[in-house]
């Protein structure tokens, strides 16, 4: 067993995997902004495994929840269409945040598309 680069010419094997054993699971990852993109093979050259490793956006707050509310929701407001917009410009396809307050969680959700990955509170993923 080896690990090589991924290649083109392995995407079809890729696929097969993905789509026996993991299609219920998730998408295929697309290979945008992969830094680590590789497959294992083995003594025959066949295709055993993919992996990857992606940059990502995280989206981090620090509000002063003694602002008024108005202050507040501005504030999120311009700091989320600011995290947007850098994701876009950096050609990153998803911002994550991890949030522990479940209500605030929520309202992230609602009002900027993010969905709830994880149990409310732990993860929300936004697709840009």
């Amino acid at each position: 067993m080896r690990i090589r680069p991924f290649q083109e010419s392995d995407i079809l094997e890729i696929d097969r995997i993905w789509q026996a054993f993991h299609s219920r699971d998730f998408s295929v990852p697309n290979r945008n902004n992969a830094v680590i993109d590789a497959v294992v093979v083995d003594e025959n050259d066949k295709v055993v495994a993919y992996g990857q490793v992606k940059m990502f956006a995280e989206a981090m707050f620090i509000l002063d929840h003694d602002a008024p509310p108005r202050a507040k929701v501005a504030a999120l407001k311009m700091l989320m269409l600011e995290a947007i917009r850098g994701a876009n410009l950096a050609g990153l396809e998803d911002i994550y945040s991890f949030i522990k307050d479940p209500a605030f969680a929520s309202l992230i959700s609602k009002h900027f598309g993010f969905e709830l990955v994880e149990e409310p509170g732990e993860l929300l993923l936004r697709k840009v």
